[in-house]
């Protein structure tokens, strides 16, 4: 049986703070802080996120 070497986790998180330089998104009910380039522009507090690969962008809902 051959691995699948792509095996994708979908992140999801809440973003909790803003600040100039990082966000703190709550992920699986713990704070992580990720460097405001690693984040889409359009975040507003409380908005769910998910992480794409390279960056934490908005969910449709």
């Amino acid at each position: 049986m051959a691995l699948d070497k792509h095996c994708k986790i979908e992140r999801i998180g809440i973003v909790k703070q803003i600040e100039e330089q990082q966000v703190t998104l709550e992920v699986e009910g713990k704070p992580v802080n990720v460097p405001r380039a690693k984040t889409s522009d359009s975040l507003e507090i409380n908005d769910s996120v998910r992480w794409s690969g390279t960056m934490w962008i908005k969910m449709m809902e």
